[in-house]
């Protein structure tokens, strides 16, 4: 269990070595310039999988919205006050990769440029290496509703390999790279 815990956290997010792969939606007849301030979605039941009930995701993922958004002049206020509410969600999956290698290189002396004196061979009688991989996906989910009608408007995913390896401090700065990522075109224009 306690290899689940930092699974989870780092599960919302990826830089370095990893990738992170976002998406967005949006209602395109919404007028967004009208959304000035913001308040949380009520919190979900906890689900009882103390990964995804882990407090330091939650307090991750809340700063990292909260100063993105604060960045973009929105306001944090009260749910009864706010002109939008947000709210995320979290999944981890074990994903698997196959992937092939080459067996042969040959060396090219009689060129000159730098960037080609090697090929890898790849004919019919060289025969690549292949291997699978196994490797924890995380995605993270940031959905954006009109306070009054309560009708989803904007929403985004971002998905990553996650490294249960990896410090503390990495863990912040990925979910906070993949938060901006994310918020990086809201509100539409």
């Amino acid at each position: 269990m306690k290899i689940l815990i930092p699974l989870i956290t780092i599960a919302l997010s990826a830089v370095g070595c990893s990738t992170i792969t976002v998406n967005h939606r949006y209602d395109e007849t919404e007028d967004f310039s009208k959304y000035l301030t913001y308040a949380w979605m009520p919190e979900a039941k906890p689900s009882g999988n103390l990964p995804f009930d882990e407090p330091t995701v939650n307090r991750r993922v809340t700063r990292a919205v909260e100063q993105e958004l604060h960045f973009k002049g929105l306001r944090k206020t009260d749910v009864a006050d706010a002109d939008f509410l947000i709210g995320y969600q979290v999944a981890l999956d074990r994903q698997l990769t196959a992937n092939e290698v080459a067996t042969h290189y040959e060396f090219n002396d009689s060129v000159t440029d730098p960037a080609l004196i090697g090929t890898v061979q790849t004919e019919s009688t060289t025969r690549p290496l292949s291997y699978i991989r196994s490797y924890e996906q995380g995605t993270l989910i940031l959905s954006i509703a009109d306070a009054y009608t309560k009708e989803l408007i904007w929403w985004s995913s971002s998905q990553a390999e996650v490294r249960a390896t990896d410090p503390a401090d990495i863990r912040k700065k990925r979910i906070h790279k993949a938060v901006g990522k994310m918020l990086q075109t809201f509100p539409p224009k």
